[in-house]
């Protein structure tokens, strides 16, 4: 398994579940399924477990990747919680992406240890999702 998508319909979140080494590639394909998974349920809201993920890229390409990101039509509603390992080996390389995230005005996107807290922030002051 290299990601599982499912909703949690309590919550109204959808959370992906990575393990295993990711490139480019996959991350690019585990986005899509996650968006996708989104509009289905309407909810723009998600968890990213990547506590069991390893990455296979360099510094430049995890410079790049907040600009690869494209308007996914979720609107201000839209959060995303990644989920890392406090004293995992890629920690230092998901820091550096939310950095980067930061630097470009990306605030909707943060960095959690715990599943409890990242799920606290996720479901605070949610309204229901609008497609326009």
């Amino acid at each position: 398994m290299a990601w599982q998508v499912q909703h949690l319909a309590d919550e109204d979140v959808v959370q992906v579940t990575a393990e295993g080494l990711h490139d480019r590639t996959m991350l690019r394909d585990l986005t899509r399924d996650a968006v996708m998974a989104g509009h289905r349920f309407r909810s723009a809201r998600f968890l990213v477990d990547h506590r069991r993920t390893r990455l296979a890229l360099g510094a430049a390409e995890i410079f790049d990747m907040p600009r690869r990101g494209e308007d996914a039509g979720f609107g201000s509603d839209l959060r995303i919680a990644i989920l890392i390992d406090a004293d995992g080996p890629t920690r230092g390389d998901f820091e550096f992406y939310a950095v980067q995230c930061g630097n470009l005005g990306i605030h909707f996107m943060r960095l959690f240890f715990d599943r409890g807290q990242a799920m606290e922030w996720l479901t605070a002051d949610r309204v229901p999702f609008n497609r326009a």
